[in-house]
């Protein structure tokens, strides 16, 4: 193919040479060096003419004002396999495989890095499951179920039917709290039975009070039955007695982490026994009776 020897327009009753017709007719695209040659071949080059570079493989159109190339230039002249593509080769047909196309294979998969320059598949998580930093994962993510709202808690109190009170306080020793009702409870692994409370490793709030009558002094505590100690001591209280006796309650208070399962109990001490009502008089307005009561919250 000869070089484009530009634009031209014939008019009627030309002769034409070979030149002409290699180097004008022949050519839907012109063929040129290079830019410099293009442009001082075509001088005044028409709105939609193509010509071809040779120095950068480029092909052009003139848009009316300007040469504008048409796209992406050059020839893939070899493919070298890395993460996740195999094959490759510098001529011939050239097959490229990602693996990538093949791992993510179910809907809602994920490609997440490792950290190695290397890519891995998270399956798609169980429903309502939400995604989930984790170092300790190889991807440093996971699903996992959401959290709900930061805490859970449950709330234990002691019911007795109506006009049943509280029943004797006995003195000298600690003494343990009914509590056989789980009012709201969704701490997972948080259990009431026997009067005791069984709770996982975390971190816990917890509030609690205990009505005393006719027993002078008394103070509440949060005990650990499986390692003999005591979580949270309550404040001290005082409650009359004798002919003026009166309802007193006590109170705790406080913040604690324990790292494994620990089951334990809502105990209370006083310095006179108080008899059938001692841990509390009834109300008798026949809508029951609540006496001790104890609220837990899971922070961690």
């Amino acid at each position: 193919m000869a070089a484009g020897l530009g634009f031209k327009t014939f008019n009627t009753g030309d002769v034409l040479s070979a030149a002409d017709v290699n180097g004008y007719l022949m050519q839907g695209v012109l063929v040129f060096a290079d830019a410099a040659a293009r442009d001082a071949a075509i001088t005044s080059p028409q709105e939609g003419q193509f010509a071809y570079t040779k120095d950068t493989n480029g092909l052009w159109y003139y848009s009316g004002s300007a040469w504008v190339a048409s796209g992406a230039t050059g020839d893939i002249e070899g493919v070298t396999a890395g993460t996740g593509i195999s094959g490759g080769g510098t001529s011939g047909t050239v097959t490229i495989t990602n693996s990538m196309a093949t791992a993510i294979d179910a809907k809602g998969d994920l490609i997440v890095g490792t950290g190695a320059d290397t890519f891995s598949r998270l399956a798609v998580g169980t429903n309502n499951y939400v995604l989930t930093a984790d170092s300790a994962e190889a991807t440093g993510l996971k699903w996992a179920a959401a959290s709900s709202g930061g805490f859970t808690t449950a709330i234990f109190h002691d019911a007795k039917s109506d006009t049943t009170a509280g029943g004797t306080f006995t003195s000298g020793a600690w003494r343990t709290r009914d509590l056989n009702t789980s009012q709201f409870n969704n701490i997972t692994s948080c259990s009431l039975s026997s009067n005791q409370i069984t709770l996982p490793a975390g971190t816990y709030q917890i509030w609690g009070f205990a009505p005393a009558f006719n027993v002078n002094r008394h103070q509440a505590r949060f005990y650990n039955i499986t390692d003999s100690t005591v979580t949270i001591l309550g404040m001290s209280s005082y409650t009359r007695s004798g002919a003026n006796a009166q309802t007193g309650y006590a109170s705790i208070q406080g913040a604690f982490t324990i790292a494994g399962t620990k089951t334990f109990e809502f105990q209370h001490r006083c310095e006179t026994t108080g008899s059938s009502n001692g841990f509390g008089v009834s109300a008798d307005l026949g809508s029951g009776e609540i006496y001790a009561q104890l609220t837990i919250s899971k922070v961690a």
